[in-house]
């Protein structure tokens, strides 16, 4: 049996690593993804801290899309933020 492209060379149709910004999806990103852009963040941090962070540090547009459509909030640190990528996806 043949093997799905996408899933054997781990990218999306864009050519992108699923891994550099999600799963393929333009909605979607893992919360691996989104803190990897979030590199040199300082918590506690807002959601527009969060995405002012993501945009300096060259986002995708699924981990802007992601980071979009977080609550208006505080996040102590890295597990906040990926427990709200679970919240949001």
């Amino acid at each position: 049996m043949k093997e799905d492209s996408q899933e054997k060379s781990g990218r999306s149709m864009g050519g992108e690593k699923s891994s550099q910004g999600g799963r393929g999806d333009p909605e979607k990103a893992s919360p691996a993804a989104v803190e990897r852009y979030l590199k040199g963040i300082h918590y506690p941090a807002d959601k527009k801290q969060l995405i002012q962070q993501a945009e300096k540090n060259g986002a995708p547009s699924d981990v802007m899309s992601v980071l979009k459509r977080f609550g208006e909030k505080q996040f102590a640190n890295t597990v906040e933020v990926a427990k709200e990528v679970g919240r949001v996806e």
